[in-house]
């Protein structure tokens, strides 16, 4: 599924998000894994237009990107690329909180926000996606994008302006898009980056797809952008490990009252066998 990341690489991705906002780990995808992912994403895409439904509260600039939402729902290999050991060690290098008391130092305790796959379409302006810019160490959020095709300046690519997550400050959208730094990728790579990093898209001018798995994940605290413990299918939910339901967000479930606990954030002892077990109503 991916190939082994070394303890020099981890030093040198490590060093680049924390200085420049964001790394590319180059080949990190085999070409197989990576060609059946992209195939059910397509797939899943074509079955979504033939209902001829619309997505509620798209964007405008969205309008001609194609984007499948709620990954995590498609196959349980979706989920399984977010468990791979390199993924859960920089996220919990980056993500981790020190003082969660429930479970071992060594789990991750952070959570996935949001989990698309999505193919550019218009240009899209500059912006950050951690809510609040500041400057510090101290990260709340990052992208995770595995590149299901080649990602290039002319069907779209992400660009960025480099140590921007330290500026401290919301987008500047006067400057040229397109002068920016542009985060070219081969299918198979994987690019992150700390989400108050000044980031957009350039316009898809070839019309050819670049499909791209974005996995926003977030410390347990941050309140995801789609409810994930309740719209994840049973099934896939079955197969999920305790450390993967954890970032699924099924250890940090706000209690209804104190009878229940007084604790949002809870260890794997908490977890539930099936959906139907846990009072969602």
């Amino acid at each position: 599924m991916h190939r082994e990341i070394t303890t020099e690489e981890y030093k040198s991705v490590y060093k680049s998000i924390s200085e420049d906002g964001f790394c590319i780990v180059k080949d990190y995808l085999t070409q197989s894994f990576t060609s059946e992912l992209a195939s059910i994403v397509e797939n899943a895409y074509q079955k979504h237009l033939k209902t001829g439904k619309n997505y509620q509260g798209v964007p405008e600039r969205d309008k001609y990107d194609k984007i499948v939402y709620n990954a995590y729902n498609l196959d349980i290999r979706f989920i399984k690329l977010l468990s791979s050991e390199p993924v859960m060690n920089i996220g919990k290098f980056f993500l981790n909180d020190e003082h969660y008391r429930f479970l071992d130092s060594d789990k991750p305790n952070f959570t996935l926000n949001y989990y698309n796959a999505r193919s550019s379409g218009n240009e899209l302006d500059l912006h950050i996606d951690s809510g609040v810019p500041y400057i510090g160490e101290f990260v709340t959020t990052m992208q995770f994008v595995f590149l299901l095709e080649d990602s290039t300046e002319h069907n779209g690519c992400t660009v960025v302006v480099p140590q921007s997550h330290q500026s401290g400050k919301y987008t500047d959208r006067s400057l040229d898009i397109r002068s920016l730094t542009k985060l070219e990728g081969k299918k198979g790579d994987l690019v992150i980056w700390d989400s108050r990093l000044w980031h957009g898209t350039l316009e898809n001018v070839s019309k050819v797809s670049r499909w791209g798995l974005i996995a926003t994940f977030g410390r347990w605290w941050i309140k995801p952008r789609m409810d994930i413990v309740r719209s994840l299918d049973n099934k896939i939910y079955e197969q999920c490990s305790d450390v993967e339901k954890q970032i699924l967000g099924f250890c940090s479930i706000p209690p209804k009252d104190p009878t229940e606990r007084v604790n949002t954030k809870c260890g794997y002892d908490f977890l539930k066998p099936s959906l139907s077990d846990y009072n969602f109503e």
